[in-house]
């Protein structure tokens, strides 16, 4: 199973406690494990805390063979499954002994200096939380807040709120001072009502951008719960109370709405994407019903009006309840467009003729692209096509 040598001083003051919620995982958790072993930081400086949610594939036993191998650096513990990550790891979290907890899962896999970076930009700007580079292997990872290096900066600087799922190092006193758990139960988006109050409750934040920490890989064999629809009611609910921790930690006005945007933008407006139309007739109106109550009440009106233009015409059909329509516009596509006609051959100059009274050119404003945002959604519900 490619074991590193056998360490076999335990520790009780771990620097780092990498936590790993696992199920049905056998065939790529010897990866993850063993990236952990192979840390620059040292083995010694860490212990795995892995949390087995009833697996019936061997993972469970798998663990335990590694945890022999590696005694008090890897912890096993074993329960019932409960559908979800949170509570695993919420479990773990009782358990970690590290002054840092990273979040790490079973089918992903660590670079080999990730944990001594994002160690060492925490014990230099003294840093809460610190986000690690991730890189995506076969999928799509965040980009916004990997542009560049910061050194001890918070929320907004590290423009953290565009990376909010459980892969980063967090000081353990910062979570356990405010008892930091994660939702459990959720199968999507879990992790926010852990991170994002961690963003805002940290005396600083770092990002370490130079460097891939964190290979987050797709798996055909593996089922992703991003790819799945989650219920309209826990993952709304969820998306209130993260937006209600915002708003109890950041004023009202331009900064607090700089963070709202991701949420309306993402969360809100992310369910009435290409996967929509083919939901039940119930499970659409009421993911439209819940859209429209938390606008209503969690969502400022300048910050429906900084969205791009199609994004409004998403908000206002929500907000008028037409269900009909707002189907219609997730099945638009783009037309293709035209090949580009040649050019004919220069003419001859021709004597000067008086200028012609021109039309002016009509603007393709916000409006404009809205109107005819509508007018398409209407050719399709008559089946006149998008001509």
């Amino acid at each position: 199973m490619g074991f590193a040598p056998a360490d076999t001083q335990p520790t009780d003051h771990p620097k780092v406690s990498v936590i790993i919620p696992v199920y049905n995982a056998a065939e790529h958790l010897p990866q993850c494990l063993q990236s952990i072993v192979d840390q620059s930081i040292g083995f010694g400086s860490v212990e795995v805390v892995a949390v087995d949610d009833g697996s019936t594939d061997g993972s469970g036993a798998l663990l335990d063979a590694w945890a022999d191998r590696h005694p008090g650096r890897i912890r096993v513990v074993h329960q019932e499954n409960s559908g979800a990550p949170g509570g695993p790891r919420n479990r773990a979290v009782a358990m970690a002994r590290g002054e840092f907890l990273f979040f790490a899962d079973p089918d992903d896999y660590l670079g080999t200096e990730g944990l001594e970076r994002m160690v060492a930009a925490a014990e230099r700007n003294a840093s809460d939380v610190v986000l690690g580079r991730i890189k995506g292997v076969g999928r799509s990872a965040p980009v916004t807040p990997f542009r560049r290096n910061v050194e001890g900066g918070d929320v907004f600087t590290a423009k953290a709120v565009w990376s909010l799922t459980a892969q980063k190092l967090f000081r353990r006193s910062l979570v356990v001072e405010h008892g930091l758990r994660f939702a459990e139960g959720l199968r999507l988006a879990e992790e926010q009502v852990f991170v994002v109050p961690a963003y805002l409750l940290a005396r600083s934040i770092s990002v370490v951008a130079d460097y891939d920490c964190y290979y987050l890989v797709h798996r055909d064999d593996f089922p992703h719960l991003t790819q799945q629809v989650p219920d309209p009611e826990p993952f709304y609910g969820n998306v209130r109370d993260v937006v209600e921790i915002v708003a109890r930690h950041v004023p009202a006005g331009e900064r607090r709405n700089s963070l709202l945007y991701r949420w309306l933008s993402l969360e809100v407006l992310g369910r009435f994407g290409g996967r929509f139309a083919a939901l039940p007739e119930p499970t659409r109106r009421r993911y439209m019903e819940l859209a429209d109550e938390l606008m209503d009440t969690c969502f400022p009106g300048e910050v429906v009006e900084s969205l791009p233009p199609l994004a409004r015409l998403r908000c206002r059909l929500i907000r008028e309840g037409s269900l009909e329509e707002l189907t219609a516009l997730t099945t638009l596509v783009p037309r293709p467009k035209q090949a580009a006609k040649p050019k004919p051959a220069p003419a001859a100059p021709a004597a000067p003729a008086a200028a012609p009274c021109r039309t002016p050119r009509r603007r393709y404003t916000p409006s404009r692209i809205l109107a005819a945002g509508r007018r398409r959604i209407g050719r399709r519900l008559r089946g006149t096509g998008d001509g």
